[in-house]
C-alpha cells in the first residue's frame, strides 16, 4: 500500500480553490445575465459571489504553502514557468485568478465600503489612497475576463491529481471534469446559503436561477461519476483494482452513501422538487428557507467528501 503523502491540508486546498472558482463563475454569469441599470436578483447574486470569491482560494493557497516540506521556499514556484509542470502552471493560474478576483471584489464595493477600507490604511502607506477609485463600471468586463480563468481553476484542481500517473485511481481526465462541475456547484451552494440566511421576498427569482444552474451541474456531475466507474471497469487491471476502494473497500460507504447519496442525489432531488412548480407553471415560488439552507450544506459537504475520497483513495492505489 502506498504511503499517504497528501492529507487534509491538500483536501482543503482543493476544496477551497474549487469553491472560489465556483463563486466567481456564478457571480460572473449573473453579472452577464443582469439587465443593465436594473437592481435585479441577478445583481444581488453577482455581488454576493464577487465579495466572497477571492478569500477561499487565498486560504487554500496558504494551507498549501504550509503543507510543503520547506514552506519558506514556496517562492521558487514563481521564478520560472515550466510548461510541462501542472504545479508550475497551476501556481501562475492561481495568481492570475486571485488578482482578477480581488479587482472584481473591489469593483462591487460601495463608496462607503471603500471609505471604510481606506480609513484603515496606515499613514505611512497613504500613497495607497490613489487606488480609491470607483471601478463599478468595469464589473461586467472583469466578469468576462475572469469567467474562463475561474473555469481553469476549477479544472486545475482535478488536473493536479490526474497528472500523477502512478496512481490508477486518478488516471483519467474524467477527474478534472468531475472536480469542475463539483466546484461550480459548491459556488451555487454558498450563495444559496447566504440568500437563505438573509431571506427576503425578492430572493425567489435569484434562487430560481441558482437552483436551475445547480440542478444542471449536479446532473452533469452524476453523469461523470457513472462513466468514471464504467471506464475504470473496462480499463487495465490496476485501474479495476483501484476501484475496489469504492466498490467494497474502505471508501465504499463514504462514496456511495455520503457523497453520492447525501451529497449529490439528495440535494438534487430537493432542488428538483422545489423547482418543479416553477418549471411547470412558470410562476414565482417562495422557496423554503430552511430547505434551501439544508440543500446548500449537503452540496458543500458532498464537494468536500469528493475531494477527501479522491485524495486518500488515490494515494492508496498503485500500478503493479
Amino acid at each position: 500500500m502506498k504511503k499517504i503523502e497528501w492529507g487534509y491540508l491538500i483536501v482543503s486546498y482543493l476544496f477551497l480553490g474549487g469553491l472560489s472558482a465556483g463563486l466567481y463563475f456564478v457571480s460572473a454569469l449573473a453579472s452577464v445575465l443582469q439587465k443593465s441599470g436594473e437592481d435585479t436578483a441577478y445583481k444581488r447574486i453577482a455581488r454576493i459571489g464577487a465579495l466572497l470569491a477571492p478569500w477561499p482560494v487565498m486560504v487554500g493557497c496558504f494551507l498549501l504553502i504550509f503543507d510543503l516540506g520547506r514552506w519558506y521556499r514556496f517562492w521558487k514556484l514563481f521564478v520560472h514557468i515550466r510548461w510541462t509542470s501542472p504545479m508550475s502552471l497551476g501556481s501562475w493560474l492561481l495568481i492570475a485568478f486571485s488578482v482578477v478576483a480581488v479587482l472584481y471584489f473591489y469593483a462591487w464595493l460601495t463608496a462607503d465600503q471603500r471609505a471604510w477600507l481606506f480609513s484603515r490604511v496606515p499613514k505611512r502607506l497613504s500613497f495607497l489612497h490613489l487606488l480609491d477609485r470607483d471601478i463599478s463600471g468595469k464589473q461586467r468586463v472583469l466578469a468576462l475576463i475572469g469567467l474562463p480563468i475561474s473555469v481553469g481553476v476549477g479544472i486545475y484542481t482535478g488536473v493536479l491529481l490526474g497528472a500523477v500517473q502512478s496512481r490508477p485511481f486518478w488516471n483519467t481526465n474524467l477527474v478534472a471534469q468531475l472536480f469542475l462541475f463539483s466546484a461550480l456547484s459548491t459556488g451555487c451552494a454558498v450563495i444559496m446559503l447566504v440568500l437563505a440566511w438573509q431571506h427576503e421576498p425578492a430572493d425567489s427569482h435569484g434562487l430560481q436561477l441558482l437552483y436551475n444552474l445547480d440542478i444542471a451541474l449536479m446532473i452533469l456531475e452524476f453523469f461523470i461519476v457513472v462513466p468514471y466507474i464504467v471506464h475504470g471497469q473496462l480499463s487495465v487491471q490496476a485501474v479495476k483494482d483501484s476501484l475496489e476502494l469504492i466498490l467494497g473497500g474502505p471508501f465504499t460507504v463514504l462514496f456511495w452513501v455520503f457523497f453520492l447519496g447525501l451529497g449529490l442525489l439528495l440535494p438534487l432531488g430537493i432542488e428538483v422538487f422545489e423547482s418543479l412548480p416553477v418549471l411547470l407553471s412558470r410562476a414565482t415560488v417562495h422557496y423554503n428557507q430552511r430547505l434551501t439552507a439544508v440543500t446548500a450544506v449537503l452540496v458543500l459537504a458532498g464537494g468536500f467528501l469528493l475531494r477527501y475520497i479522491f485524495v486518500f483513495a488515490g494515494q492508496m492505489s498503485k500500478f503493479n
